[in-house]
């Protein structure tokens, strides 16, 4: 199983921890760091994945930064408060300076080669995401360019159907009008006609009788 996102972090404090006593050991943030290993310990035992081997590993190299780097504040954990294990830790403490060095060095390296791998993927997909997202953007763009011409000549179309039907119905009305008045003047033509007539023909029945 691979390791936890909250272990490989505690690994790679422990290590600039490590690399900083050889250094840095008057760094004001040393104790600071070393609580915040203690709570990050605390915090992977509840991992079902973290060997209890690993945990007693950790536990020792904090031991030894604090006896290194001269903390002798209590730790709010016990397990860091025992005389007994950190008076071992002290008496080995220099045979195995040299083989913690070398596992710090293969630890560190592990962890950056898998944050290197962690970022690179990140930026892969970063960058996929960007490119997907440029083509959306450039086909919405395309379709609201799209969009807006044709709504644009709906409605250069719609002025032009409504200037042709104002013009139109003008036109019909003038029609009509000109038609409404020569039918008026047909209509008085019969009348007058119709008169006519009427006159002549009763002017011929009284002549007749």
């Amino acid at each position: 199983m691979g390791l936890s996102r909250h272990e490989i972090n505690l690994r790679r404090l422990l290590a600039r921890c490590e690399l900083m006593c050889k250094n840095q050991k008057d760094d004001e943030r040393f104790e600071k760091y070393v609580d915040t290993l203690e709570d990050m310990v605390q915090e992977i035992k509840t991992h079902p994945n973290t060997s209890l081997e690993a945990i007693k590993d950790y536990q020792k190299r904090i031991r030894n930064i604090k006896l290194l780097v001269g903390i002798k504040t209590a730790s709010k954990y016990d397990e860091f408060n025992d005389p007994l294990t950190m008076r071992e830790d002290l008496l080995g403490l220099r045979q195995r300076n040299i083989t913690q060095s070398n596992i710090n060095a293969e630890d560190l390296d592990e962890v950056i080669k898998y944050h290197e791998n962690i970022q690179k993927k990140i930026t892969d997909e970063m960058l996929e995401f960007t490119k997907v997202l440029k083509e959306q953007s450039e086909l919405a763009n395309k379709i609201i360019k799209k969009d807006t011409e044709v709504a644009s000549n709906s409605t250069q179309l719609s002025d032009k159907n409504l200037t042709n039907l104002v013009t139109e119905s003008t036109k019909l009305a003038e029609h009509s009008k000109k038609a409404w008045k020569c039918w008026m003047w047909i209509m008085l033509v019969i009348v007058l006609v119709v008169f006519i007539n009427m006159v002549l023909f009763m002017k011929v029945i009284k002549k007749s009788k």
